[in-house]
């Protein structure tokens, strides 16, 4: 069995890739900030889940467009598959891109590990600035937890 799951995996990251999006951000596009720690879920989104990390910017994915199944689909395969730790996606933070570059920060296309990758740049140096950005994105933001496996 381990060799058909992986076999799907594989077949469906291929099938996947096919997909083509602008290098131009639009501000009312929706980006989806994947969430693997239960901290970050208490009740709504916490700022935490859209802090950088201490190099390289914040991680998205360019959702407009997408199917909710879709999104869990790239969330499986480029965001949970591509974890060393295994760590299991909980939900997703949605948020406009509009909020985003309101705060002054920019959304860089990555293309990998797949073509609706980004990161969120532009953050300030100072930790206080950084929160009070992130804060703003988790307002804005719509919450969406992960369906259960059974789920239609």
């Amino acid at each position: 069995m381990p060799y058909l799951e992986r076999f799907w995996k594989f077949s469906l990251s291929i099938f996947l890739r096919f997909d083509w999006v602008s290098r131009t951000v639009t501000p009312d596009e929706r980006l989806s900030r994947f969430i693997f720690d239960k901290k970050h879920l208490r009740g709504s989104i916490s700022p935490a889940a859209f802090m950088p990390p201490k190099t390289g910017g914040t991680s998205v994915y360019r959702t407009c467009g997408c199917t909710a199944k879709r999104i869990w689909l790239l969330a499986l395969v480029f965001v949970e598959g591509e974890r060393k730790d295994k760590a299991k996606i909980l939900g997703r933070a949605d948020v406009e891109a509009g909020v985003v570059f309101r705060e002054g920060l920019k959304v860089r296309p990555l293309l990998r590990p797949h073509p609706r990758h980004a990161d969120l740049t532009g953050w300030p140096e100072d930790k206080p600035s950084q929160k009070d950005k992130a804060l703003a994105l988790a307002e804005a933001a719509s919450l969406c937890i992960r369906p259960r496996p059974d789920a239609a």
